[in-house]
């Protein structure tokens, strides 16, 4: 017999039980602690014990765990508070049985009757940076990719549930180990008009950006013209820990942002290359980002600096 109810407060060890009996997943942490789940989960100010749900099954005279979904909301334009209207199912896992489909679609389904309970018209399954209210380091990679796609369960779970496609992400990923710096005569003539600013740790700029991102270590790089000082350019890197912890010193990058009349002209390239020289230099063994596959020029800029695609993340969404 399946039965169902809201996190509670003893529930933790339980989650963090059954997420380590998953088979291990490309860009999912295998060894997840209570006190992981405190830090990315619980201790956010919007947290709701509603949007988390527990599956149980009763064996015999035994209680047992048989999988959870979560579900959260995207922030608004400002990054102030949250958007309502915009549900996220941020989760979904269940332990393998003969049933696991069947426990699968009917959280996913009970999630979204409690997001469309609050004023959601949209429901996106999977989160998708920035609007990642939760699992930021514990799944995902550098920026949270929708569904990982071999995140079989919730896929399937997606996929008989009314849910659709509108978009893919590719997961690039360039080991510094072997990293060389692009010469030639177009990025020479950057160089000697462009200058790069780092700021560690810059101070999050919204409440939305310091509830996900404001207890990592971040970076902004910056490109600007030496002679007016104008900003052409910047991107981010974030420490990925605790995904990658034991395996490499990880660092993902974010909002790589190049002005629309600057494209093509070298600028991203460069402004990348010197992100990764940065990395590198400051002990980083492997650099992660993510594109839309709609976006192939996005993609070659990665590719054209040793990037290599490594998986991809479903964007999925329906309507209440």
């Amino acid at each position: 017999m399946i039965f169902f109810r809201h996190f509670i407060n003893t529930d933790p060890p339980l989650l963090v039980d059954l997420w380590n009996r998953q088979s291990p997943m490309a860009g999912q942490i295998e060894k997840l602690t209570v006190l992981l789940c405190e830090k990315h989960l619980f201790s956010k100010p919007y947290f709701d014990p509603n949007g988390l749900i527990l599956a149980f099954r009763k064996v015999d005279q035994r209680i047992e765990v048989a999988g959870f979904v979560h579900a959260g909301f995207s922030k608004n334009e400002t990054g102030s508070d949250l958007d309502r209207s915009q549900g996220i199912v941020a989760a979904l896992k269940v332990l393998d049985s003969p049933d696991s489909n069947k426990i699968a679609a009917q959280l996913l389904q009970k999630a979204c009757e409690y997001l469309a309970d609050k004023g959601a018209t949209v429901i996106h399954a999977g989160a998708c940076f920035p609007n990642s209210p939760f699992y930021m380091g514990l799944y995902g990679g550098s920026e949270i990719p929708g569904v990982l796609e071999h995140d079989t369960n919730f896929v399937a779970a997606c996929q008989t549930s009314g849910f659709a496609v509108r978009d893919r992400i590719v997961v690039w990923q360039r080991s510094l180990l072997t990293f060389r710096p692009i010469g030639g005569r177009d990025q020479l003539a950057i160089r000697r008009k462009y200058k790069i600013n780092t700021v560690k740790d810059s101070a999050p700029q919204t409440w939305w950006s310091n509830c996900t991102l404001g207890t990592s270590q971040t970076e902004r790089l910056s490109i600007y013209n030496k002679v007016d000082q104008t900003i052409c350019g910047d991107l981010s890197l974030w420490d990925m820990e605790p995904l990658y912890a034991g395996v490499a010193k990880a660092r993902g990058i974010y909002g790589l942002n190049v002005p629309e009349e600057l494209r093509r002209s070298g600028i991203a390239t460069f402004l990348l290359g010197e992100a990764l020289k940065h990395a590198m230099q400051s002990g980083i063994e492997l650099v992660e980002a993510h594109t839309l596959e709609s976006e192939p020029a996005a993609g070659g800029v990665f590719q054209k600096l040793g990037f290599e695609p490594k998986y991809r993340g479903l964007l999925l969404s329906r309507p209440t």
